[in-house]
């Protein structure tokens, strides 16, 4: 009878506790997990519903002013934003990703003119099959306004965000994301007069299939079947190792 050879301590410790690893990440992993982050920048569209000498809008239900309290874009037209600061205190809110800057609703006014109240947009695209996506995000808006994804309100209905708040907002909301082209529009309410400004970042955070073609994000994770070959290369290390020793 072959007698068995019995591996070092340390190699014993070491193939263990890989193996270990190896099976707590296959549980503990989606299949793949993506983020796509937007902001406030050049990219962005608006459109505006203009501004009266003193800057006010009216509150009213009028098919021009109710768009900034509804995010229904439907037959609206927009344009590139406005990015020369105006003087507006809507700077890039706290933790933004390099780039952001204020934007402002166009057509973009003169340095210190009276801004437009209206509407900043921006787009993201989620791939088919994508599963569990999230969205958040934080603002400011001078004076005032709210934020919706594809016509949905994502931000305090109670708390409008204001210039200098920081306001965070967001939605784990299955209902509200599409697969491909999805919407994210800023309402900028400039009601007391001076220059609008809109800045702003979101983080939006899906899983997939696996499937490469599929991961258009930038965080993807490793899939379970790099991880199940990994595991079977590292039993057929333990059998080289054995035959090596005996």
């Amino acid at each position: 009878m072959e007698s068995q050879v019995k591996l070092p301590p340390f190699v014993r410790f070491v193939v263990h506790s890989l193996m270990a690893v190896v099976l707590l990440a296959m549980v503990a992993l989606p299949l793949s997990a993506d983020t796509i982050t937007v902001k406030s920048d050049a990219s962005n569209t608006g459109t505006s519903v203009g501004a009266d000498p003193y800057g006010h809008v009216s509150l009213s239900n009028s098919a021009t002013d109710s768009v900034l309290f509804s995010g229904n874009i439907s037959g609206l037209t927009f344009t590139p934003v406005g990015t020369v600061s105006t003087g507006s205190w809507a700077a890039a809110p706290f933790g933004a990703p390099i780039g952001t800057i204020q934007v402002q609703v166009p057509p973009q006014p003169g340095l210190g003119a009276l801004g437009n109240s209206g509407l900043v947009e921006t787009t993201f695209v989620l791939p088919t099959g994508y599963s569990g996506a999230s969205l958040s995000g934080v603002a400011n808006v001078d004076d005032w306004g709210y934020v919706f994804l594809n016509g949905n309100l994502i931000s305090d209905p109670n708390n409008p965000i204001l210039s200098t708040s920081n306001s965070s907002f967001g939605t784990s909301d299955a209902a509200y994301f599409l697969t491909g082209l999805n919407t994210l529009v800023i309402s900028d309410i400039n009601e007391y007069g001076g220059p609008s400004g809109v800045a702003f970042y979101a983080n939006i955070n899906y899983s997939t299939s696996g499937n490469p073609d599929n991961n258009h994000g930038s965080n993807a994770t490793p899939e379970p079947s790099s991880m199940i070959m990994l595991a079977t290369g590292l039993v057929g290390l333990v059998g080289a190792i054995r035959r090596k020793l005996a």
